[in-house]
């Protein structure tokens, strides 16, 4: 089987749409097209299906897709061994991520990767604003997003649901029990966000529109924060481990993604491989938890 083949399979199931796997593989739409029917041929089955969406992966398309980011990671891996034998692994690595990781997680973990490799050293940005990787503000973002830009290298990690949650304290000192209805939602006080721009908050902010308002905050830390102060309504991530009500939990079109984030020329440096493949890792055994 063609390694060719695989990574075209990645590229359209990230991507969704032909122009857009072409672009990021640096071939025409025809090409990727081609290699997705000579590939289904070779297997005997269909691997996508096409919808408003775009291009979505089967059953059977699923498979391959796991056997090939198996594949990937093997060839990343001798890639990185490879460059770690011929280049010392040191500088300066700047990551960003949201203000629980960067201030609790990312530290422990750099510890770790730095017993390993000592001169690295590293800058932590604590943000969830979109820091320009390509004109290197950060060398590695890890942020929750719908999509990133085709000119930057991306690892999706996972998917992340929505939903309104609030205290059930707040709830009964506002005179509604714990099975709000949406219509209802709309009558109770809420934490916004400012700064953020999705399609989720941009839902959320219309919902809201009129009602009062606590807190204006830009982090989903401070708005989890404010609801366990029974502070009002917020929207935040769909977590079971919250001592919150779940409210109303969106539509799966609102979803959004954890990525891991870099430029394509840092990612030629030893330095930015080793901790690349590093954090792959990490982020994949965290969300597991």
């Amino acid at each position: 089987m063609d390694w060719n083949d695989l990574k075209v399979v990645i590229a359209l199931a990230e991507k969704r749409t032909l122009k857009a796997a072409s672009e990021q593989l640096s071939v025409n739409a025809t090409t990727v097209w081609r290699r997705v029917q000579q590939l289904e041929s070779k297997l005997s089955t269909q691997l996508f299906i096409v919808n408003r969406q775009g291009y979505q992966l089967t059953e059977a398309g699923r498979t391959v897709l796991d056997s090939a980011k198996q594949m990937e990671s093997l060839a990343d891996g001798i890639l990185i061994n490879s460059a770690l034998q011929h280049e010392k692994v040191q500088g300066l690595i700047r990551i960003t991520a949201p203000s629980t990781m960067a201030t609790i997680t990312l530290p422990e973990w750099v510890s770790e990767f730095r017993r390993q490799f000592p001169d690295v050293e590293f800058e932590i940005l604590e943000s969830e604003q979109t820091l320009d990787i390509e004109h290197r503000d950060a060398d590695i973002a890890i942020r929750a997003s719908h999509t990133v830009p085709e000119n930057l290298i991306a690892r999706k990690i996972r998917e992340v649901s929505l939903s309104i949650y609030a205290s059930e304290h707040f709830l009964k000192t506002s005179g509604y029990s714990p099975t709000v209805q949406l219509s209802e939602i709309k009558g109770l006080r809420a934490i916004d966000y400012i700064h953020l721009d999705n399609p989720a908050v941009h839902w959320y902010q219309k919902q809201i529109k009129h009602n009062a308002k606590s807190i204006y905050c830009n982090a989903i830390t401070t708005a989890l924060n404010a609801a366990l102060n029974d502070q009002g309504i917020a929207l935040l991530p769909t977590d079971d481990s919250y001592d919150l009500v779940e409210l109303y939990r969106l539509d799966a079109k609102y979803n959004s993604s954890v990525w891991i984030i870099a430029n394509k020329d840092l990612r030629n440096t030893a330095r930015i491989k080793a901790f690349w493949d590093f954090l792959i890792t990490k982020m994949e055994s965290y969300t597991a938890r």
